[in-house]
């Protein structure tokens, strides 16, 4: 399976610009460099789960639509386990034979996702 950071980057770009905001403004509000931001802009550098779920905070988005058109031969929105037990059945398939540090990260990226949902439901 092949990702395609560009196609994240793109999807990045275009939620920025949909957000009305310069690249500048988005960089400050992740508190990380212009020039790296442009970097993962560009699809230059790999942007990790939990920098996907920091961007799609900033920009108001979902995560997954940051996601979309990456994975070559993956369709994010087919098979979606509507349960929370269907679910975490499923992200436990995605993880069986990653290391630690893969599982940390899942982890952290599903937690990030998860309380920002609940807390934009809440509004």
């Amino acid at each position: 399976m092949y990702v395609s950071y560009k196609a994240i980057g793109r999807n990045i770009r275009q939620a920025r610009t949909n957000a009305n905001l310069t690249q500048e403004q988005t960089a400050e509000r992740l508190r990380i460099s212009l020039l790296h931001f442009g970097r993962l802009e560009r699809g230059d550098r790999p942007a990790s789960l939990e920098q996907i779920a920091q961007i799609a905070h900033v920009l108001e988005v979902k995560p997954s639509s940051l996601l979309v058109g990456a994975i070559e031969g993956d369709d994010l929105d087919a098979n979606v386990p509507e349960s929370a037990t269907a679910l975490g059945k499923a992200v436990g398939k995605l993880a069986a034979g990653c290391s630690k540090q893969g599982c940390r990260t899942i982890y952290a990226a599903a937690r990030a996702i998860a309380e920002e949902d609940k807390r934009a439901a809440e509004e």
